[in-house]
């Protein structure tokens, strides 16, 4: 096959390493006709070649989409030699060929392959010994090639933005068209692109940011709700009363959606900013049964409101519950604007929101370097830039190893000894292994310096040592504190806001005479999932469970309802 040997090029490269020359090229020319048209398709026959080309096409600053290895090469094997090439091109995906008989079992070389993938220095593996690329080859190139083209390439925007990139509200809208995935551009007011697209619509001197859409419709610092209207999404609850509203759409609320609707019961939702709670926020979910290479966030909760739209479930967005009530036989979430939706049941299901920090100087670079939560809007705009992620918790080590994709360098701070306690192992181990991570342990941030944005962090470890640390961005992921405080004084909770449920809650609280059904508050036919559940378990699987028995307990309490209501007639 002719092969392309300029390493000067703007389309993507994609390598194929493998000592065996039939082989190689086999590969190499299937890769060659899907994906030919728009990726340059290279093969080298040993490690040192390999590792040569990638470095002179690091030096020319060519992109490379994806490095595909044999496990058993000649003098290193395959899964050290993506190892070394994520460090010449860490926005690569990594592939390791591996023989078809050593892929149903965990000795010989799978065992190696299977612990690269939890420790995530492989992004995939690909069989050896197909008979047709469609089945074994394609498809799963084109999923390694597909995550990189979302990271690196150009994207068709929908909406454009102009506006200071390091202002407050330009970071909101970023986090809120991300997280809810509407395919976006940013443009700095001053640059010539944003100052064209102001000019185009009359808009200069106008307050920013300005929110440009396809059709050519401007707006001027539009709120959410406005934003949200725009796009022809509903704000206003739907005329006449439901069987059950759900209150939040992370994947709790969107199990219940899902759950409700397909088995029949007219489902309301109310989401006040954006799908997914914390885990849409996520770069990527390993431990979520179904995806072994894992699924980021923001698919997996756009998978489910789709899902849940296709069985019926009816949506409403940018609404902030402020109560819920009984009123005879029904249940009404009243909405901060004065709307109700009035219910048989109700689910709660609004989940938590990060702790703040309290220190003056990062409160006060707050959208401008300092950022609640995995912010994976912001994680482009750190190419080559130094970033600083303060937490515990699996969402820390997530947004750690996703931000170590762009950053050049990520340091986490832990205020224990030990990140055991808090994160999953296959996390643990992972940032232990990556080289562009450092985590720091018995460490905490105390102060901050910048003028306008976040220049450098200051952290003191268990010793009372200061150090300041250069950093363009801070990720704050500490502790939970649950979104709560809008149930007032009709359900019960503990003294940390946590909604107690079934046997917790407390006898003088519960006014029937049976007991409460598990996931039911202290306000009958009103129950609690997720995170904003004391003794949830705060995993996204626990919280998808915990949404789908729920309904099973609507169910239940509305039947009881119905043979109440026909006792009494």
């Amino acid at each position: 096959m002719p092969q392309r040997t300029k390493t000067r090029t703007t389309e993507p490269v994609v390598l194929v390493v493998d000592g065996a020359t039939e082989e190689r090229e086999r590969v190499a020319r299937a890769l060659e006709r899907r994906f030919g048209a728009d990726y340059a398709v290279l093969t080298a026959g040993a490690p040192g070649e390999a590792l040569a080309l990638l470095a002179s096409l690091a030096r020319v600053g060519a992109p490379v989409a994806l490095v595909a290895a044999d496990l058993a090469l000649e003098g290193m094997d395959g899964i050290e030699l993506l190892r070394r090439a994520h460090a010449l091109h860490p926005g690569a995906g990594r592939a390791v060929f591996v023989p078809m008989g050593d892929a149903p079992g965990m000795n010989g070389a799978m065992g190696p392959v299977l612990r690269a993938s939890a420790l995530g220095q492989i992004d995939l593996s690909i069989l050896k010994g197909w008979v047709s690329p469609e089945e074994w080859l394609y498809p799963l190139v084109q999923e390694a090639l597909s995550a990189w083209s979302i990271a690196h390439r150009p994207r068709h925007e929908h909406v454009r933005i102009v506006g200071v990139p390091v202002a407050p509200r330009s970071h909101e809208l970023r986090d809120l068209l991300t997280r809810n995935g509407v395919p976006f551009g940013f443009h700095d007011a001053d640059a010539p692109e944003g100052r064209h697209l102001l000019a185009a619509h009359g808009l200069e001197g106008a307050r920013l940011p300005v929110v440009v859409f396809f059709d050519g419709r401007a707006l001027v610092d539009p709120d959410d709700r406005t934003l949200a209207e725009t796009f022809g999404v509903r704000t206003r609850p739907p005329a006449g009363p439901c069987d059950v509203a759900v209150v939040g759409a992370g994947p709790a609320g969107l199990a219940a959606a899902v759950y409700g609707a397909s088995e029949g019961l007219r489902t309301v939702v109310l989401e006040e900013r954006a799908l997914g709670g914390q885990a849409g926020a996520s770069s990527r979910i390993r431990n979520y049964l179904g995806f072994p290479r894992g699924i980021g966030g923001t698919e997996l909760t756009a998978r489910a409101y789709e899902q849940a739209r296709v069985f019926g479930a009816e949506f409403v967005f940018a609404g902030r519950a402020a109560a819920v009530s009984a009123r005879g036989a029904d249940r009404v979430v009243s909405l901060a604007d004065g709307a109700e939706v009035v219910a048989r049941a109700v689910v709660i299901a609004t989940g938590v929101t990060y702790r703040e920090l309290g220190i003056p100087a990062l409160d006060r670079l707050r959208g401008v370097g300092v950022f609640y939560g995995a912010a994976a809007a912001e994680a482009r705009a750190l190419a080559g830039e130094r970033a600083v992620v303060i937490g515990a918790g699996n969402s820390a080590g997530q947004a750690a190893l996703h931000l170590a994709r762009f950053a050049a360098h990520v340091t986490l701070l832990a205020r224990g000894a030990s990140l055991a306690a808090s994160m999953s192992d296959y996390l643990v181990q992972e940032l232990a292994s990556h080289a562009r991570v450092e985590v720091r342990l018995r460490t905490r941030a105390v102060d901050a310096r910048g003028d306008g944005r976040l220049e450098a962090v200051v952290v003191e470890d268990a010793s009372g040592r200061r150090e300041e640390l250069p950093a363009a961005a801070v990720f704050v992921l500490i502790g939970a504190a649950p979104r709560t405080a809008w149930l007032g004084d009709e359900v019960e909770r503990d003294d940390a806001g946590y909604v107690l449920t079934g046997p917790d809650v407390s006898r003088a609280r519960w006014p029937l005479e049976r007991p409460p059904m598990l996931l039911e508050t202290s306000a009958p036919g009103v129950f609690a999932v997720g995170d904003v559940r004391r003794g949830s378990v705060k995993r996204v699987a626990a919280a998808v469970g915990e949404g789908s028995v729920a309904i099973g307990s609507v169910h239940a309490y509305l039947a009881a309802q119905a043979d109440h209501g026909a006792r009494r007639g």
